[in-house]
């Protein structure tokens, strides 16, 4: 779990990167900021198609796997569970905050916390069940949009012209006013960075997220009682992941930016409908990528990189929290100001350069500590009291 984990926490960088550095149009809408045309292009198919909600599923599926991990040893220590895993998202809650409000609004671990304290029920259900309703979530999740959608004929005159510019095609005037805060100091980004973060965690939440975190969360508790994660499954059975996976999910993915460019980029179209091309073909995609990295595992853990990808999982909060604090010093105005500089090529070699940094820090910091800093600050909150750090001589 530890490998898939840094994979994931790296993996997403590739996307978040373009939240950090550009104006947020950006992320949803490629055409709306600069031009895409060129190497930029290219970096954008790449990133979207192989990268965009591909490792975020991974992750997701991931912490649904740890909350029946850390009940089941919680069991085995005679420890109430249920308190435990409360205090857990209460103090992951808590760090999302923060850093949602002070560092970047594009936070996942608040949405985690929520997600998990609701689907925390779910954890002795049978995985069938587990998969059922996980599924249940997903397909709610996307018949809002559908819906939303088909609707919007409906809307109050002028309502879908708003909405369009708002968060489609904003006016050069909005996004010249958003680079103007974020190259500000960091008490001015953070009078632009409030409304945004409150907007994830309310709106977005209860329309987008909280459908397909939670359901993911479920699939992934059923995949860790199934063994899935710890490459107890035969090559067979990982090998038919990779090729239903990636054979479903990559044409799904590929149709969604085709029909995209066919179409223009119509708001209506691509923000409501195809979309969802990409919005399943990506949980396809992350079984496809979770089945190629469990038959590497099978044949080999010990290797270099395996290690080195492994203590990258181990310390994969603190890794999350310091790609923020690296690229809010890269792209903000308490640090080098460059946000709105660097186009989407540029964006790729820092991407890079932050991988090498993430990687060589945790394999140093885990030669001397037993956890990641943000790690035992947080298991330290969980069980009351500070958690042993350093390792034994």
């Amino acid at each position: 779990m530890d490998i898939l984990r840094g994979i994931a926490v790296l993996g997403i960088l590739a996307m978040n990167i373009q939240s950090f550095a550009m104006p947020s149009v950006a992320y949803s809408n490629p055409t709306a900021y600069e031009k895409l045309s060129g190497n930029d292009l290219w970096v954008w198919l790449v990133s979207h198609v192989f990268a965009d909600q591909k490792f975020i599923t991974i992750f997701s599926l991931l912490f649904g796997a740890s909350i029946v991990m850390i009940s089941q040893k919680a069991r085995k220590e005679q420890m109430r569970s249920t308190g435990l895993q409360n205090r857990r998202f209460f103090f992951l809650a808590l760090f999302g905050l923060i850093h949602a409000y002070l560092l970047w609004y594009g936070d996942i671990l608040f949405i985690y916390a929520i997600c998990a304290f609701f689907m925390f029920t779910f954890r002795s259900k049978k995985s069938a069940t587990q998969i059922k309703v996980g599924v249940l979530l997903l397909v709610i999740g996307s018949l809002i949009s559908l819906v939303i959608g088909y609707t919007t004929p409906l809307w109050e005159p002028g309502e879908y012209e708003a909405t369009k510019t708002e968060i489609w095609t904003p006016e050069s005037g909005a996004i010249a006013e958003e680079i103007d805060f974020y190259r500000g100091t960091w008490e001015r980004q953070i009078l632009y960075r409030a409304p945004q973060a409150f907007q994830m965690e309310t709106t977005v939440f209860l329309f987008e997220t909280f459908w397909k975190v939670a359901g993911l969360m479920l699939i992934g508790m059923a995949l860790y009682k199934r063994r899935v994660f710890n490459a107890k499954q035969s090559v067979k059975y990982y090998s038919k992941m990779m090729g239903y996976g990636l054979g479903i999910g990559l044409p799904l993915v590929i149709g969604g930016v085709i029909l995209d460019f066919n179409y223009d980029w119509d708001f209506r179209l691509s923000f409501f409908f195809f979309s969802q091309l990409n919005y399943w073909g990506s949980i396809l995609m992350a079984l496809g990528y979770i089945g190629i990295v469990m038959i590497i595992t099978k044949t080999s853990t010990r290797s270099f990189i395996a290690k080195r990808l492994s203590d990258v999982g181990r310390m994969a909060l603190s890794t999350y929290l310091m790609q923020s604090i690296i690229c809010g010093f890269l792209f903000y105005g308490h640090g080098l100001a460059l946000f709105g500089d660097l186009d989407r090529s540029a964006q790729a070699v820092f991407v890079l350069g932050i991988w090498v940094f993430n990687i060589s820090f945790a394999g140093v910091w885990l030669s001397f500590f037993k956890y990641g800093p943000f790690e035992w600050l947080w298991r330290s909150l969980t069980y009351g009291k500070a958690q042993p750090l350093f390792k034994q001589a």
